[in-house]
């Protein structure tokens, strides 16, 4: 059992030597990139909104979002890479604040929100002046 064991380890150490070499410098050279911040200006979408009901008033189009994470990621990203959702579902008629949080954010795995500016602002829902038609 002890020779079994020792052949697994022993057995083409030069090949597992590089193997291990080579992953360790790949590794060494990922982790010594630079993390960085970069800001972004990201349309807003605005989902759920309730049936019967029109978003009015001076509602941003997009907020600026700013992204911290290596600089090799930052630098393939752009603003049509990030989506912004913001759920109405359950909003009435009137006006009512709108608090963003980073979770609203779809960001790429390996960056982080950092700041979202504004992070609060006021939407208007008004009566629809047009009814739907429901298709038959």
């Amino acid at each position: 059992m002890r020779r079994l064991l020792r052949g697994l380890f022993v057995h083409n150490l030069g090949l597992k030597m590089l193997a291990l070499a080579i992953s360790f410098s790949l590794w060494a050279t990922y982790t010594a990139e630079p993390f960085a911040d970069v800001g972004y200006n990201v349309a807003l979408a605005f989902v759920n909104v309730p049936p019967g009901l029109a978003l009015t008033g001076d509602a941003p189009n997009a907020v600026h979002v700013r992204l911290r994470g290596r600089t090799g990621l930052l630098r393939r990203l752009t603003a049509a890479d990030l989506n912004f959702t913001v759920n109405l579902a359950g909003a009435h008629e009137g006006t009512m604040p709108v608090q963003l949080a980073t979770g609203m954010v779809n960001s790429p795995y390996g960056t982080e929100v950092v700041l979202i500016t504004p992070a609060q602002f006021r939407v208007t829902l008004v009566t629809s002046a047009t009814p739907l038609i429901e298709a038959e």
